[in-house]
């Protein structure tokens, strides 16, 4: 890899989580395991120096003893008796006064001492132990007092060189060091191939995003992440997502499409019947009663006329509606819900009334099944428009040889339309809500513009419930809204 590139590598990998998940582990790790030494450390370095503590504490004791009973211990400390390395150490009898009266070196007699250690020992009485580095190497002083008649009269000195201890334990740091740096390189190296396992399926998850960004929905609907966790199931609704935006881009385009269709053949037929208008406006009438310069015409004519502005009224009026449906599909959002308690029974009634009528021109039954006192909380004017939109869909693909019947039906959790008509085919089932979706209408002489059941789709969403078709092709179809 050539060196700009490399670099330009590395800028981009600190970038990313994987990286930057696996530094800060590493950091962690390192700072908890450089803990753990210290305290590694200091356990054991306190622990070797109590252990030698106790050992010459115990050796002037014993001597303090041996001079507090007027044993004479002039040869004792002369050889430096009980010391583990004679050359490494020294003991002293020094008096009250800070005189030496015995020298296991046979140099200090004589002389005054004053050190720490023992001038602890001959103000409070106490044992005392000192620390110092001789000659680049690391030393102890122990002081005992000598006690006679309640009173210190002397204090045992023992000075022992300790570097070997220092060194020991130089030599435990050294060991759990090096075995901590080399647990930190694999949990470091572990972390990497860990967050890297991590991170790429999150790096597919962001691309699979951009592409939605740039508008390849087929892409956001195919990221392969197979794992049990919360970024599998992160893939999972991205590809749910995708799927559904891919649906919605389709519906979208479809919307357009069938709005200009709408709008196409109402203005179409209206411009056929203007030019058809127009082109016999300069005819003369058989009996020449008519022209175009606005001479009289007669009947014959008038009629003519007359039927054509009725079909362009009617076209009119097709356009007219279309357009109140897609203005009530949009004003959905901004209508505010005024929702107030509503008997289901008496909301199934009342709109049972008010298409009784237009179910008796085909022949088809209206039965209110609701269960009575199931009281739901909705804005009563919504929810009608919803009853109606189900009912007069249903008696619109209902048989009309007498047989047929819509029933409305509810209980404690939801409201249902149910009809025996001729049902929906299931590859139209999930986009029979979609605005301007129509199934084919070669099923059935009834057409419509397509909104009806997207605008009761969304004024169920807007109330926080849930609407649901189930169908059989030719047998019926049941339209279920449920509710908390």
């Amino acid at each position: 890899m050539k060196p700009v590139k490399y670099l330009e590598h590395m800028k981009g990998t600190k970038h990313k989580l994987s990286y930057k998940l696996a530094v800060t582990y590493g950091l962690i790790f390192i700072l908890a395991v450089a803990i753990v030494d210290v305290a590694l450390a200091y356990v054991y370095q306190a622990s070797q120096l109590k252990k030698n503590e106790n050992y010459y504490m115990n050796l002037c004791s014993i001597l303090s003893s041996m001079a507090e009973n007027s044993i004479k211990i002039t040869n004792y400390i002369a050889t430096g008796e009980g010391l583990a390395d004679q050359k490494n150490g020294r003991v002293l009898l020094v008096d009250a006064s800070g005189r030496v009266l015995l020298d296991s070196g046979n140099e200090l007699a004589g002389t005054h001492l004053t050190n720490p250690e023992f001038r602890k020992t001959i103000q409070h009485g106490e044992p005392a132990v000192g620390y110092y580095t001789h000659d680049n190497k690391g030393m102890a002083m122990f002081s005992y007092p000598v006690t006679i008649s309640g009173r210190v009269s002397a204090v045992v000195l023992i000075s022992v060189y300790i570097q070997d201890i220092y060194n020991d334990i130089n030599r435990f740091t050294l060991v759990i060091a090096a075995i901590s740096i080399t647990v930190t390189v694999i949990v470091v190296a572990a972390s990497f191939i860990v967050d890297r396992r991590l991170s790429d399926p999150i790096t597919r998850l962001t691309g699979a995003v951009n592409e939605i960004y740039k508008g390849n929905m087929e892409a956001a609907a195919a990221v392969e992440v197979k794992r049990d966790d919360e970024i599998g199931v992160l893939a999972g609704a991205l590809n749910k997502m995708g799927s559904e935006l891919k649906r919605i881009e389709a519906g979208r385009k479809r919307f357009i499409s069938d709005v200009s269709h709408e709008l196409k053949t109402p203005l179409a037929a209206i411009k056929a019947l203007v030019e058809a208008l127009i082109a016999g406006e300069g005819e003369e009438d058989s009996d020449g009663n008519g022209d175009k310069h606005g001479n009289r015409y007669d009947d014959g004519y008038k009629e003519y006329s007359m039927e054509y502005l009725q079909d362009i009224n009617h076209e009119i009026d097709r356009m007219n509606n279309l357009v109140i449906s897609l203005l009530a599909a949009t004003r959905l959002e901004e209508m505010p819900l005024k929702k107030e308690p509503l008997v289901l029974s008496e909301e199934a009634e009342h709109t049972i009334k008010a298409l009784r009528s237009l179910a008796a021109q085909k022949r088809i039954t209206l039965q209110n099944n609701c269960e009575s006192g199931v009281i739901i909380h909705a804005d009563r004017h919504m929810l009608q428009e919803v009853l109606v939109n189900l009912v007069d869909n249903s008696i619109k693909y209902g048989v009309d040889d007498g047989s047929g019947y819509v029933k409305i039906g509810c209980s404690k959790s939801s409201f249902w339309v149910e009809d025996n008509g001729c049902g929906i085919p299931p590859e139209d089932i999930d986009s029979i809500f979609d605005c301007f979706y129509r199934v084919d209408k070669s099923r059935s002489g009834e057409s419509g513009n397509g909104i009806g059941l997207y605008i009761v789709k969304r004024i169920i969403e807007l109330h926080g419930f849930k609407v649901s078709v189930s169908s059989e092709l030719g047998k019926g179809s049941m339209f279920t809204v449920e509710f908390p």
